[in-house]
């Protein structure tokens, strides 16, 4: 039986000629998608994948030569291979490259579509050439047909590449995926057919007109192929569309389009709801009319203007209402941009109104006494820490009233509780009102005196006052205060010692009798431990690596078992025993020993972490404590990732806690450090929460995981009850974990509990230990380890 042929092509290779080239472009469509979802090595990948590419065009060939009907030569095998591969290479390379992007400009689109089809006809043209060199006749008016079709088929299949490569395989993108390659594959394998046709001479019996058939068969698949891009696009575009249109109307904050002059275009739902307006009334009113304060339009003109120009910044500002009410608002502005060019701006708006007063309510009570309505001593840090950065002078007055603990003892709290008050609005009748008054806890209350004040007459009026009765409920009581003083900078240069000194000074008042004030004198520090002594005994320590290190464990307050622990830096110096942290800590600060210490600790507890690993124990995360001045070091970072890569442990065995106070200064770097930590699997988590320079205004910008409730709530939790519900609730809307410290009693655990916070840490559960009894301490099974 003869063999259907194709002008001088057999039919069945023809055949899989068509299939083949199918294989191919599914290939091809399956090699761009592979490229475009790598992250690393993509160019690497596309030189290997161009290769396989030519490769399978070359088999392809194979069947073509094949089929045609004309004595052929192999005397030039290989210079025909190396051609035809070399070129196709290249052509698919640039293929690969363009279709990576999301968009490409018209001049990026036409030169390689040119160049793909010019690789094309300029390897087949080469290889046939080679191949039938007895039997080339070139026909130039069919072969400038074939590049035409060619150029045709290269930019639908450029197009094609670059929609299916940039989408994610929805049902109908897999659809059109696999149509595209079908009608492709066939326009790729009719190139070879029209272009031996153009230059091969046909053997004679030949019909006249026999030559048209390949040309008929590529015009048809090319016919279809163009419609696949094209209808494909209309989806695509009506699926951006629709993805659009769903993130503007459906976004739970207010939204408004404006151009580039400023004027509204359109809003979605709640921005109609927020301002009160109907999206008509909105329409071409200029954002700018809808800000409250006159004095903020410059700042806000400005910001409009940074975002045009790529800046992508958060502001917050008033908005007016309809009603002519206002809210605060925090607006966050992107530009639109279409095909590179900026055709205006997107404004996301939330209202913050009910925020701010949360975060106002949640200031005063983290900064002010309940009972009394006094500053407390977070409050009176906070001040102290302002002048300390500022260079002020200032003098603190220490009071402490005698004999209060009998008035509590035999009157009751809740009565000793209205002597308090009393007291308190006493000092506020006495002391000037450029001094800071505060309650620091119990009976003690402190005044900050800056400067110019004198603090012997402060003192002084202060005893005077007290010399007179107070009265409560129809009793009289004649309470004395016990008065210490101390100056910064003339008696410290650090906040915790101008604290130590004034209690220090109190005390040595109560010991001369009552209603007395004393200054502060060197002569009352602890001799037996000599801080210059200290200092250098610890700079050896830690270059000896005599550093211990003790673990506080964390707990489930719920289901009693451990979740982690904290590495504490202990000491034990030779001839003084155990040093407090409190004190050595303080004097690796002063002495620039800090970071050496926290990187010996650092070390110790990774050496740590190995050992237990070998072993088989299953180590939950540890937490290490790191300084503000270790975040100042360039290569802090870097350390951590080289110790981890050195003792090969993975971060997410590891957090480090930190204060807010890091965010003082240097705020982008710091949260650059912590970003890049969390990057790696290191928690970050805020300690001493509620007790830093600038704890509530830093925290939405703080990269960390975790809050740590400062134990100065947890002594006092209830009536510090409503500050930690407030905190806790604070941190599931921020999405962060939170723990409590200082957790000393069953009272407290059940607290927590009621309010949420299931994560504790403190000497109910277990104090510090040394690394042996933690470890037999965390594999045991769950029990509950309360300390008597």
């Amino acid at each position: 039986m003869d063999i259907p042929r194709i002008y001088i092509f057999d039919f069945n290779n023809v055949a899989l000629t068509v299939v083949f080239s199918i294989i191919t472009s599914i290939i091809a469509v399956e090699f761009s998608r592979q490229v475009k979802r790598q992250t690393d090595r993509k160019r690497r990948n596309m030189v290997f994948y161009s290769l396989l590419l030519a490769l399978t065009f070359w088999l392809t060939h194979l069947f073509v030569i094949i089929s045609a009907g004309v004595p052929f030569s192999t005397s030039n095998f290989y210079l025909y291979f190396i051609l035809f591969f070399g070129i196709c290479g290249l052509g698919s390379y640039a293929a690969l490259n363009l279709a990576q992007r999301d968009i490409a400009n018209t001049s990026q689109y036409i030169f390689t579509s040119l160049l793909i089809g010019t690789s094309i006809i300029v390897a087949d043209y080469g290889a046939f050439s080679i191949i039938f060199k007895h039997s080339i006749d070139v026909q130039p008016m069919l072969l400038a047909f074939s590049y035409l079709f060619i150029l045709v088929t290269a930019f639908s299949l450029l197009r094609f590449l670059m929609q299916i490569t940039n989408e994610d395989i929805y049902e109908f993108v897999r659809k059109y995926k696999y149509t595209g390659c079908v009608f492709g594959g066939m326009a790729l394998a009719g190139i070879p057919y029209i272009l031996l046709t153009s230059i091969v001479a046909a053997p004679e019996g030949t019909g006249k007109y026999a030559f048209i058939a390949p040309f008929i068969f590529m015009a048809a698949a090319n016919l279809l192929f163009m419609l696949v891009p094209d209808v494909f696009g209309e989806r695509l575009i009506m699926k951006n569309v629709q993805s659009h249109l769903s993130l503007f109307n459906h976004n739970p904050d207010a939204v408004f389009r404006v151009d580039l002059k400023g004027n509204i275009l359109n809003v979605n739902k709640e921005a109609t709801d927020l301002t009160g307006y109907s999206a008509s009334e909105l329409a071409g009113v200029h954002f700018i009319q809808l800000i409250d304060r006159s004095e903020e339009e410059m700042k806000i003109k400005q910001y409009f203007m940074k975002v045009l120009s790529g800046e992508t910044k958060v502001i917050e500002t008033s908005l007016k209402r309809g009603d002519l009410t206002s809210a605060n608002v925090r607006i966050t502005a992107v530009r639109i941009i279409v095909k590179d060019k900026v055709v205006g701006v997107f404004g996301i708006v939330r209202d913050i109104t009910e925020k701010n007063r949360a975060d106002k309510l949640i200031e005063y009570l983290a900064y002010h006494d309940e009972l009394t309505n006094l500053p407390n001593r977070r409050n009176l840090e906070k001040v102290m820490s302002g002048l300390f950065i500022k260079g002020d002078n200032f003098s603190l007055i220490y009071l402490d009233f005698d004999r209060f603990k009998r008035i509590n003892d035999t009157f009751g709290h809740s009565f000793g509780d209205k002597i308090l008050m009393q007291i308190g609005k006493k000092l506020t009748e006495v002391i000037p009102e450029n001094c800071l008054i505060a309650r620091i806890g119990g009976d003690e209350f402190a005044v900050l005196a800056p400067g110019p004040c004198k603090p012997e007459e402060i003192a002084s009026k202060i005893v005077k006052a007290f010399q007179s009765p107070i009265f409560a409920e129809g009793i009289e009581f004649l309470i004395t205060a016990s008065i210490g003083i101390s100056n910064f900078p003339d008696d410290a240069n650090e906040l915790d010692l101008i604290l130590k000194y004034a209690d220090m000074a109190m005390y040595k008042a109560k010991e001369n009798g009552s209603n007395h004030f004393q200054f502060f004198d060197k002569s009352m520090i602890d001799q037996s431990l000599n801080k210059f002594e200290l200092e250098n005994d610890l700079r050896n320590a830690i270059n000896n690596n005599v550093l211990t290190v003790f673990y506080q464990p964390k707990y489930n307050a719920s289901t009693n078992e451990i979740t982690g622990a904290e590495a504490l830096a202990r000491w034990k110096h030779h001839h003084h025993g155990m040093i407090p942290p409190g004190v050595f800590i303080p004097i690796a600060e002063e002495a620039n020993l800090i970071v050496p210490l926290e990187r010996l600790i650092i070390r110790k507890v990774f050496e740590q972490l190995v050992k237990w690993g070998e072993v088989g124990y299953e180590v939950p995360r540890t937490s290490i404590n790191i300084s503000i001045i270790h975040f100042y070091q360039e290569d802090f970072v870097t350390f951590m990732e080289q110790a981890l890569k050195e003792f090969n442990l993975k971060g997410d065995m590891i957090e480090i806690e930190v204060t807010e106070s890091i965010m003082i200064k240097k705020e982008d770097s710091i949260n650059a450090q912590l970003q890049a930590l969390r990057r790696i699997g290191i928690e970050v988590s805020i300690d001493d929460f509620g007790t830093g320079y600038s704890s509530l205004s830093y925290l939405s910008k703080l990269s960390v995981d975790r809050l740590k409730i400062d134990q100065s709530f947890i002594s006092d939790s209830q009536e510090n009850r409503e500050i930690i519900s407030t905190i806790v609730s604070m941190a599931n809307n921020l999405k962060l974990k939170v723990i409590a410290e200082g957790v000393e009693t069953k009272s407290q655990i059940d607290l927590l509990k009621s309010l949420g916070c299931l994560e504790v840490q403190g000497y109910f559960y277990s104090p510090p230990l040394p690394s042996t009894e933690y470890e037999t301490m965390m594999n045991k099974s769950p029990q509950l380890h309360v300390i008597d």
